[in-house]
């Protein structure tokens, strides 16, 4: 058993004056590591030292966070305002702990500042002692804060399918779904859902003609004839941006399409009682948004075509197992693919391991429609799910929005406790509750992976991240090539009729269920 070490924090202020003193700190710390059967270390003591110096800052606490992070686990305090004062330094004190795997104790309080309830507590406690009249005076006169308030849009690029337009009272301006591109914002979110791809989803705006939110802000600065922002004269012409995969993605996960402003540093502006503003009305309903959050999640891949091989993650070099690099075209060289080998790693490129692109993408369309093409696609469906663990998630996801949010000084520090208050109680509670797990099921998508080939034609980038969703991976070497999928898709296989295609494909446990092919190569 690892026995945990213990340094105690020891802190009394400029002249020492109604203070508890350094022995009776002391002991008590003194008296909590005993009882936890931790191994003291050594004191970390500060005298006639500020509360507002940063934990980092202060002559003995700093070097022990600094220096000497690998001598000790555990930091004891007499009470939470012994070491910090502010809500920030709390936070940043408890970030830095669980970066360096350590724990904070308050002897005091009686707080167990590792678990998460303890952990919310101290940053209620720290709040409600903080008087940081600062964040009152940033509020006070913001008139962007103010029209926020009011649910007025207080100016800025539009998001993308909606229009700023006049107030019924004629005090500013809100949003609404712009009658020309708000179907297309809509058709966005079907199509993305339809090929779960941001690439695709990009390639289909530009194909139609879709333009980006710049050039839209453009073409309404051009169509008004004046205007009183940056587009104006030359800088109102449409550019004919094309839409990148990026943009597409950060459009996606924008709390903005329930209606709520989102500043650029990521926080909400909120009523006095926690609930979002709204500036404008909701594109999509709460529960679809969640949808839409939870497949972008599976989205790891969102490079562009252009920056892009399409085989990357998908084809190797057979001889150093490192990556087959796609070469462009140049002069009288053809595209090829080769090897690099890994200068970092000190691996040398394989020699001899270069290959016409048009070949190699023969073979790889040979190899897999030869493997799989027969079988059918089986898609992953959710038969039931466990409510309690999505709320829980909402709670924790709208308990670090909250942090963010008072860390940005957007909320004074009553506000910030009452709304961390209730959601942490609203947590608390559901946790305490019997989880269950959500069950799944592989369907018949009705699809057969030779139709799909057939379906993604001149769409690389699709063919290439749903055979990195599927752990597709293919080692090229002299005359052959080595073919491995994913396990899910290798159960698939497995479960079929032995005396159907299965006899197609050959798994042998002497190269991991690996199989090894000798390729037809074509002139």
């Amino acid at each position: 058993m690892i026995i945990k070490r213990a340094l105690g924090v020891v802190r009394l202020s400029v002249g020492n004056v109604n203070q508890t003193g350094e022995d009776t700190q002391r002991r008590k710390i003194e008296n909590r590591v005993i009882a936890d059967e931790l191994e003291f270390v050594d004191w970390a003591v500060d005298i006639d030292v500020s509360a507002s110096l940063s934990p980092w800052d202060r002559p003995q606490l700093g070097k022990w966070l600094k220096e000497n992070v690998d001598l000790w686990d555990v930091l004891y305090v007499y009470k939470l305002d012994r070491i910090v004062r502010s809500v920030r330094d709390l936070s940043n004190l408890l970030d830095w702990c669980d970066e360096h795997g350590k724990s904070l104790v308050s002897v005091e309080e009686g707080f167990d500042l590792s678990k998460p309830w303890g952990r919310t507590i101290a940053k209620i406690l720290a709040v409600l002692a903080e008087a940081e009249l600062e964040m009152i005076k940033e509020r006070i006169g913001n008139s962007r804060a103010t029209m926020r308030a009011q649910g007025r849009w207080p100016g800025g690029l539009v998001p993308f399918g909606r229009i700023a337009v006049l107030a019924s009272d004629g005090d500013g301006y809100t949003l609404e779904l712009c009658p020309t591109y708000g179907p297309w914002l809509l058709k966005m979110i079907d199509k993305f859902l339809e090929v779960k791809s941001f690439d695709v989803v990009a390639e289909w705006l530009d194909a139609n003609g879709v333009p980006t939110s710049q050039d839209i802000a453009r073409i309404r600065a051009s169509k008004a004839g004046t205007s009183n922002t940056r587009l104006s004269g030359d800088k109102a012409k449409p550019r004919g941006s094309k839409w990148s995969a990026t943009a597409v993605q950060k459009m996606l996960t924008n709390r903005n399409l329930l209606g709520e402003y989102v500043r650029a540093d990521g926080t909400i502006e909120r009523n006095p009682d926690g609930t979002p503003i709204l500036l404008s009305v909701p594109v999509i309903t709460s529960e679809k948004f969640d949808e839409l959050q939870s497949v972008i999640e599976t989205i790891k891949f969102t490079q562009g075509p252009k920056r892009t091989s399409a085989l990357l993650g998908v084809l190797f070099c057979a001889g150093c197992e490192q990556p087959l690099y796609y070469m462009k075209e140049h002069g009288t060289r053809v595209a090829r693919f080769r090897c690099q080998g890994n200068k970092p790693l000190g691996i040398p490129r394989c020699v001899g391991q270069s290959y016409p692109a048009d070949q190699i993408m023969r073979e790889v369309e040979h190899v897999f429609l030869k493997q799989l093409g027969t079988f059918t696609i089986l898609e992953k469906v959710k038969l039931s799910d466990d409510r309690s663990a999505v709320e829980l998630a909402v709670l924790q996801g709208r308990m670090d929005q909250l942090n963010a949010e008072f860390k940005a000084g957007r909320h004074t520090a009553a506000e910030f406790a009452a709304m961390m208050t209730e959601t942490a109680t609203a947590h608390e509670k559901l946790s305490n509750e019997p989880q269950k797990k959500a069950t799944w099921e592989w369907r018949e998508t009705g699809q057969t992976f030779a139709q799909w080939w057939a379906s993604t034609e001149g769409k690389p980038q699709e063919r290439r991240e749903e055979m990195l969703k599927w752990r597709i991976k293919m080692r090229r070497g002299q005359d052959v090539l080595y073919w491995r999928c994913g396990w899910e898709v290798r159960d698939q296989i497995k479960g079929k009729d032995a005396n159907s295609t299965l006899s197609t494909i050959v798994f042998g446990p002497e190269l991991n269920d690996v199989a090894k092919l000798s390729v037809e190569l074509t002139a």
